[in-house]
């Protein structure tokens, strides 16, 4: 890990929405105030939790972090929009509370965006390999990543996203699944999306397990043939697409069902979000 320095490039916004998350929140807020290079702000979105996340992020990091309150649960797509809508910074990076950083992300995402500055949406894949002490490579590869790739599956996890702070860009707020699909098809439409396949962030809890936050595998379907039928808003060419896309959804859930493996993380090297390096 390089020692920390004076924030001179871009300015970062760290967004954390939180919902029951007294076992897990120290440790994500921990992996942000640990970043080389360290952001402009840090706030903490909590969905109306009903344990001790509010009383822990209070007594330990009062001054260090920007804590909003919300008194209904909304979900984590209204949640994120909120802190969106106070950040300052010039991108805003987004941590799930029982996910951590690797403690130089920033600092790489900070030389990336600086020399291409035309960036809007960035990612990176994920881990369940512990990548706190891990030295990343000096020579990185930075990717485009197809839109059309986006269709048939989501290779992008929220907490390593990377996106332009715009009012344009926000989460559907009702939706509660595949909000992070949606919005990537929404940008990814009109902006180019960019990625390195090292992965940044590392997660803690299977995506599918009971509790997680892609739980419920039918609602996750709907989520995803919703992010599809939105897709016409944006251009009715993508009206004649939809069965298409309805089936492989359904046809993925079918799979996933008769398989009925034990719930573990993604496979460590190749996830279901990690994505495939494209040039």
């Amino acid at each position: 890990m390089s020692e920390p320095v004076q924030n001179s490039g871009i300015k970062f916004s760290v967004i954390i929405p939180v919902y029951n998350g007294a076992g897990t929140i120290v440790r994500a807020i921990d992996s942000v105030l640990a970043q080389s290079y360290p952001p402009v702000e840090i706030i903490v979105v909590d969905d109306a939790s009903n344990d001790k996340t509010h009383e822990i992020v209070q007594d330990k990091y009062a001054g260090k972090v920007m804590f909003i309150q919300k008194i209904v649960n909304q979900g984590s797509s209204a949640a994120r929009n909120k802190g969106m809508e106070v950040s300052t910074g010039d991108y805003i990076a987004f941590l799930d509370a029982d996910d951590a950083w690797h403690p130089d992300k920033l600092m790489l995402m900070n030389t990336i965006l600086l020399s291409k500055p035309d960036i809007t949406l960035f990612y990176h894949p994920y881990t369940q390999d512990n990548i706190m002490d891990k030295k990343l490579p000096e020579d990185i590869v930075v990717y485009k990543y197809p839109f059309v790739k986006l269709l048939p599956s989501n290779p992008i996890a929220t907490s390593c996203v990377v996106i332009r702070n715009k009012p344009a860009f926000r989460f559907e707020p009702t939706m509660r699944y595949m909000e992070d699909l949606d919005l990537c098809l929404q940008v990814g439409y009109k902006h180019k999306i960019y990625m390195i396949n090292i992965p940044l962030t590392q997660i803690f809890r299977a995506f599918t397990s009971q509790g997680g936050i892609s739980g419920n595998k039918w609602k996750m379907r709907m989520g995803e043939m919703r992010a599809y039928r939105r897709l016409v808003k944006l251009n009715l060419l993508f009206l004649p697409l939809l069965p298409f896309l309805f089936l492989t959804s359904i046809g993925k859930h079918i799979v996933k069902s008769l398989s009925r493996k034990p719930l573990t993380l993604p496979d460590k090297k190749s996830g279901p979000r990690s994505g495939e390096p494209y040039i």
